[in-house]
């Protein structure tokens, strides 16, 4: 997976400016954190609810719960932000699982909701590879430059880089043959890497 110094500096600088009081700041970090989000919520909204319930929809609620309580974020570091963010994050998917669980009358145990000890323990009991690619900054670097991508390459290039799945899988999931999905990746990985360089070249 690339890496990027320049954009994890960033992060940083953008979190130090919305912890002094900058507002724009505080939301060209969400901004940044948002295709994250996107991937964080994808991984839990499963077992047909992806027909109902909009990751984008769960990703908005936060983003705005966010700027709300933003006063309470009492960290410094990135990576403080980012378990604050996902502890917002969790209990937002948790509510909306829930909820159309409910409206649909079925028990909410069969939604695979997410782990009620919060998002440390919710990583620990899941090392998963999709666990492990999401736990640090190159993440929010990574799942932000996807945005980027058409759908389908944005969803083959997050199935097998961020979830861990084999490209059977991953062919099923999408509805096209393997070596459909191997194009999808080639196509997505290398346009993947002009914008994650294009986005060094203009990091202050």
């Amino acid at each position: 997976m690339p890496e990027s110094a320049d954009s994890c500096g960033v992060l940083r600088m953008l979190l130090s400016q919305a912890v002094a009081g900058d507002k724009d700041a505080l939301g060209k970090l969400l901004e940044l954190h948002r295709g994250y989000l996107r991937a964080l919520a994808q991984r839990e909204i499963n077992g047909g609810l992806e027909a109902r319930l909009d990751a984008s929809d769960v990703v908005q609620q936060t983003c705005l719960s966010a700027l709300r309580n933003f006063g309470d974020f009492q960290g410094r570091a990135v990576g403080e932000f980012m378990v604050w963010l996902r502890r917002i994050h969790e209990r937002n998917i948790k509510d909306e699982i829930r909820k159309h669980v409910l409206a649909e009358g079925r028990a909410i145990e069969k939604e695979q909701p997410l782990a009620a000890g919060g998002v440390r323990d919710f990583a620990a009991a899941e090392p998963s590879p999709s666990a492990r690619a999401l736990a640090n900054e190159q993440a929010v670097i990574l799942t932000h430059a996807l945005e980027v991508l058409p759908e389908l390459q944005r969803d083959a290039v997050r199935l097998r880089h961020l979830e861990g799945l084999a490209l059977s899988e991953i062919a099923d999931r999408l509805g096209r043959t393997e070596d459909a999905v191997a194009g999808l990746l080639k196509r997505g990985l290398r346009t993947l890497r002009e914008q994650l360089n294009e986005d060094n070249k203009g990091a202050p």
